[in-house]
């Protein structure tokens, strides 16, 4: 039996783990329309290691932090997987870190809207916030540095963040560490920088 695992958190990445939770395939997708291709990308990774739907133990999601469209492709077809049986796990990329073994750190990621994400953590005490472009420094003059990926920057935190690992390279390193935790704790719900209401209010 299976994982499958997807994150459409900005470009997508889809992967197939064996029982063990090691990679059987991972791939990265840049620069195309994850809607149009998330479907057929996960049916062909299937094909390639002879496997079905109905093998699958489970299908893995990163439910976040994200965009409401990014987020709802992984969550809408893990729920069609749902329907047939097969059990959802999720976790949020800032956790990925903590599930390495990693006791503190600040993860960081653009918002858009001229705001930034972070989230800090020292062993069990978390803080989470928004903060403005002109806060950037502030925040980014020292510590232990973590991205999701290049796509997590802009041209105003990019230099502030040159050396920060990606959480998306500790899941490919990491595999056993992190499934193996996100197997044991419950499905996490979307996690948006700003509640729906919000993201999509039209600015007067």
């Amino acid at each position: 039996m299976s994982y499958l695992f997807i994150d459409s958190t900005y470009d997508l990445n889809i992967g197939l783990l064996d029982e063990d939770l090691n990679w059987l395939g991972f791939k990265k997708i840049k620069g195309q329309k994850a809607s149009a291709i998330i479907q057929s990308e996960s049916y062909q990774l299937l094909e390639s290691n002879q496997l079905r739907v109905k093998n699958l133990k489970g299908i893995l999601t990163v439910n976040g932090p994200g965009f409401y469209t990014g987020l709802r492709l992984s969550e809408g077809l893990s729920d069609v997987f749902h329907f047939f049986g097969i059990k959802q796990f999720s976790f949020y990329s800032h956790d990925i870190p903590k599930l390495c073994g990693i006791e503190s750190g600040i993860w960081f990621t653009k918002a858009y809207r001229g705001e930034y994400f972070i989230h800090q953590w020292q062993n069990d005490k978390t803080e989470q916030k928004l903060i403005s472009v002109n806060e950037i420094e502030n925040h980014l003059k020292s510590g232990n540095f973590f991205i999701h990926s290049e796509a997590s920057l802009d041209q105003h935190s990019s230099p502030f963040l040159k050396g920060a690992e990606h959480t998306s390279e500790l899941i490919l390193k990491h595999s056993v560490d992190v499934f193996s935790e996100v197997l044991k704790s419950e499905k996490k719900e979307p996690f948006y920088f700003r509640a729906p209401e919000d993201e999509f209010k039209v600015n007067p």
